[in-house]
């Protein structure tokens, strides 16, 4: 007679529901930061200020956020959130991204990876750029193909600053959405 189980057959790879903390509600579980900040202006080697906290400020899903934060003084500088994920299902990573006020001025920009985490590091070349995160006012959603990857990857996501000033913005609800597999 077989050993019963006590525990019924678990998958040999999670699925992309897997995502640890996708809105941010248990502060950063799962998640590790990363940045690539610039020195300060002037004689300085220390990076420009920065921050990444977790806030009730606003949130698109929970009641809870990431707020990103770079002084922008350098015209440059990415802050991210980065864990490994198993993405074989998914089709598609969206990321929901606040902006107070819509502005024609580029400031910042989402920086999105997901893909093999290169062995020195993922840095600012890396990251799509692609998307201003000015181009509205409130919550946004931006959404990345990945159909294209599978297995684990590194999955990243945060804000590039291409303006010299101070920028904070707020991310939240980062989702998986699996491939229609009705096809």
């Amino acid at each position: 007679m077989p050993p019963e189980s006590a525990e019924p057959d678990q998958p040999a790879n999670p699925s992309p529901q897997a995502l640890q903390d996708p809105s941010f509600e248990e502060s950063l579980t799962g998640w590790s930061v990363g940045t690539d900040l610039p020195t300060k202006p002037g004689d300085s080697t220390d990076p420009v200020a920065h921050s990444v906290s977790i806030t009730t400020e606003r949130a698109s899903d929970g009641t809870h956020s990431m707020a990103l934060y770079i002084e922008g003084s350098a015209d440059d500088g990415t802050i991210w959130v980065e864990q490994p994920v198993n993405i074989t299902r998914a089709s598609t990573v969206t990321v929901d991204v606040y902006s107070e006020q819509q502005s024609f001025n580029r400031l910042s920009e989402v920086a999105f990876f997901a893909g093999k985490k290169p062995q020195d590091g993922l840095s600012e070349s890396d990251f799509n750029r692609k998307n201003d995160i000015e181009d509205h006012a409130g919550w946004k959603t931006y959404s990345y193909p990945v159909g294209d990857l599978t297995g684990s990857v590194t999955l990243a996501v945060g804000m590039n600053v291409v303006w010299e000033t101070g920028i904070r913005r707020f991310f939240d609800n980062v989702r998986l959405v699996e491939a229609d597999s009705s096809h």
